[in-house]
């Protein structure tokens, strides 16, 4: 069964845009995803920023110095475009070949606030066109419903701007090379309207997924982040009744074993994140695997500072090698934070972070044989009823 298991439309784990977590149990530690935030620019002031441009130094890096990047680094799986707002840097799609042609990255996380929808949609069909082996995760933010999304994102009419680029998006329906989700994240004023967004999103459109994000960093506005223990837990057992509808429509199509195995999995890794949000919202708490920053995953800022995390300061700057990602992943100051990390118990950072916990996940197999099932189980024993697709949508006011 673990041999034959495919998870996803075409083989790629819903997660991650990779194979399935089944069909690699056993990874090597090295890198496997970059982040790179192409830019500090950002036409949004989304009060959850923890990237705020006003308090970002130094320029962009050049094409030239990323291609340098680019040249120097070893093959790896996943690039994460971050920022600003990465529709904002006119080289964006040049910037994905070149890695996607000479790292041979097969699979990109593309964020988005959704307020250009023409150059949103452009890029996505330049990219699908010129990157014939990419996987293309397009992550568009959505908040909250329209009045209380826009004052969150501090742009009038940002809302109808992100619903036109989810409206483009639905012409590249059943690509199998992109995932189109939604990126959410929970607020005190938007909670108490995340389900209903949940069910409008999932009626009105082909995602693939929308996930729930708390808060992370510094914000602009400290107070945003006041959402309690209880909170999450409440939200989570109103939502994840939608995830067992995403997975239908997400694996009807596979055969009997296959598609419980695949819901199983997908119901199970998004039970597992959203139990250790729950658990790290108040404070750091043990994850059910280590953290593999700094050994899997590499930081680059905008302006060339690194890190081994989002979360944990920079440890220096890719100036300083010359561009050289190799040297950089080699040096002393990488394996030194490493080394503070500690899987980490020593650093005490343990924290929120999906892409991070996500990331970690694939290189526990105890994580994917056990807790992964438990989690799933552990859903299931709450008896949750079913979601159930309203004939009449709402809107989305």
């Amino acid at each position: 069964m673990l041999q034959r298991f495919r998870h996803g439309r075409d083989g790629h784990d819903m997660h991650m845009g990779e194979p399935g977590f089944l069909r690699k149990l056993i990874r090597r530690k090295t890198l496997e995803g970059l982040f790179l935030f192409v830019t500090a620019r950002c036409n949004s002031r989304c009060r959850t920023c923890f990237y705020a441009q006003e308090n970002q130094q130094g320029e962009d890096l050049t094409f030239d110095e990323i291609q340098r990047m680019s040249s120097t680094a070893p093959a790896f799986d996943k690039l994460w475009l971050s920022g600003g707002e990465p529709t904002l840097r006119e080289d964006l799609v040049p910037i994905v070949e070149m890695f996607h042609h000479h790292n041979h990255v097969q699979s990109v996380n593309f964020p988005t606030n959704g307020l250009l929808p023409d150059r949103a949609e452009q890029m996505v069909e330049q990219l699908l066109q010129s990157c014939p082996k990419l996987t293309i995760h397009l992550n568009m933010s959505v908040d909250a419903l329209e009045a209380t999304h826009d004052a969150i994102r501090g742009v009038p009419g940002g809302f109808q701007k992100v619903t036109e680029t989810l409206d483009r998006m639905e012409r590249f329906n059943g690509h199998p090379r992109l995932y189109r989700n939604v990126a959410t994240v929970v607020t005190p004023e938007g909670l108490d309207q995340l389900f209903d967004l949940g069910a409008h999103l999932f009626q009105r459109y082909t995602l693939a997924t929308q996930f729930f994000e708390i808060v992370r960093g510094d914000p602009r506005e400290p107070a945003i982040k006041a959402v309690s223990r209880l909170q999450l837990e409440q939200l989570h057992r109103q939502v994840m009744p939608l995830y067992d509808a995403m997975a239908h429509r997400l694996f009807h199509r596979l055969p009997p074993g296959p598609r419980h195995l695949a819901k199983l999995y997908f119901g199970g890794v998004i039970a597992l994140l959203y139990r250790v949000q729950e658990e790290n919202v108040d404070g750091p708490h043990p994850w059910p695997m280590n953290c593999t920053a700094g050994q899997t995953t590499l930081v680059i800022d905008h302006n060339g500072a690194f890190r081994s995390c989002e979360m944990r300061p920079p440890v220096g700057r890719v100036q300083d090698f010359d561009f050289d990602l190799g040297a950089v992943l080699r040096s002393s100051v990488l394996r030194d934070e490493v080394q503070a990390i500690g899987g980490g118990a020593r650093a005490n950072c343990w924290c929120t972070h999906t892409c991070w916990t996500l990331s970690s996940m694939k290189f526990s197999p105890r994580t994917l044989l056990y807790a992964v099932p438990k989690a799933y189980l552990a859903y299931r024993r709450l008896g949750l009823p079913r979601f159930e697709a309203s004939p009449h949508p709402m809107t989305a006011s």
